[in-house]
């Protein structure tokens, strides 16, 4: 279940990634901007948790929760730069 759930957390990630990438407009009104910021912080603190996790497990390779763990924060980065500083900016 737990590897299900990394995998269906990194294709979210990955989508979210290819879109910012090929220019799809991504704004969304206050409840959207809040929704997704809460989604990456949740995928930052799920994947934080597995990693940690990983290191008392024998034989478990912590790759997929460090791939997830890397792939929230730069959504989170971009997601927050995008929609929020850049309003405020200008």
């Amino acid at each position: 279940m737990k590897r299900f759930l990394l995998i269906l957390l990194l294709i979210v990630n990955l989508l979210y990634i290819a879109a910012v990438l090929i220019g799809y407009p991504m704004r969304f009104s206050l409840g959207w901007n809040v929704g997704l910021g809460l989604v990456w912080v949740g995928n930052l603190l799920l994947a934080g948790i597995f990693v940690f996790r990983s290191g008392k497990k024998n034989g478990y390779s912590p790759y997929l929760s460090l791939a997830v763990f890397s792939l929230s924060l730069a959504c989170f980065g971009w997601h927050a730069f995008i929609n929020y500083l850049s309003l405020i900016m200008g």
